[in-house]
């Protein structure tokens, strides 16, 4: 079985968090005219945060009385924003050089975002980390989205790694608790520049020491 290191996007790989907040404020502010239904920063951080923008436009609705006949037109809007900012969004240094040393190291990478595909690729062009991820998955290739672990399992059957075999670095809440019910390792991290290449090598290095060989041995019933 392979060793698999799955990364979240935002907010791991991408300081996107601000990004996010921004584009579906302008996208929300846009098509209704109107700040009755915006979300404040203490709202998103602590309840927004890591979730898809059609599961934040069904809590605007039963939280502010946003109408639904609004989403698609919030929906195509706060994609093309973001689009817009993401070659702006601050990006780590560190990124690159972990993902290639991860790759000398032997190990998959994949990403698992609740963002669509679209913008994850943008997203890894911008970072010019694209040749490195073996697999990436969006919210559009999955039937439940973040915090319901499917991301990860999809990641881990296309890449033939075991959950015990696999770490999974998130910020959110709801990425974390996704991890967590994956069965796989959670490395928790506060936002993308807490991602040190050194730091961050040194745990991969010494999550192999722990994990190596263990394996259960073959036992027939008279031993």
């Amino acid at each position: 079985m392979n060793r698999l290191v799955i990364f979240d996007l935002d907010g791991v790989l991408l300081d996107s968090r601000e990004l996010h907040y921004e584009a579906l404020n302008r996208a929300i502010k846009q098509v209704t005219d109107s700040y009755d239904y915006l979300i404040s920063r203490e709202e998103h951080l602590s309840k927004y945060d890591g979730l898809n923008t059609t599961r934040k436009l069904q809590m605007l609705t039963q939280e502010k009385g946003l109408h639904v006949d609004f989403y698609d037109d919030i929906w195509k809007e706060k994609q093309r924003q973001t689009f817009e900012l993401i070659p702006e969004a601050p990006k780590n240094p560190s990124i690159n050089s972990i993902m290639k040393e991860l790759k000398e190291l032997g190990w998959n990478i994949a990403v698992a975002s609740n963002s669509i595909r679209e913008t994850v690729k943008l997203a890894l062009l911008s970072m010019n980390v694209l040749q490195y991820v073996d697999y990436y998955v969006s919210n559009e290739d999955v039937f439940n989205p973040k915090p319901f672990p499917e991301m990860y399992w999809l990641c881990m059957t296309k890449l033939k790694a075991l959950p015990k075999d696999t770490i999974i670095v998130e910020d959110s809440h709801i990425g974390r608790q996704g991890a967590l019910d994956s069965g796989a390792h959670l490395h928790p991290v506060a936002d993308a520049y807490e991602l040190n290449g050194r730091q961050f090598i040194d745990m991969i290095e010494e999550f192999e020491l722990k994990n190596r060989d263990k394996t259960i041995p073959w036992r027939n019933r008279s031993e």
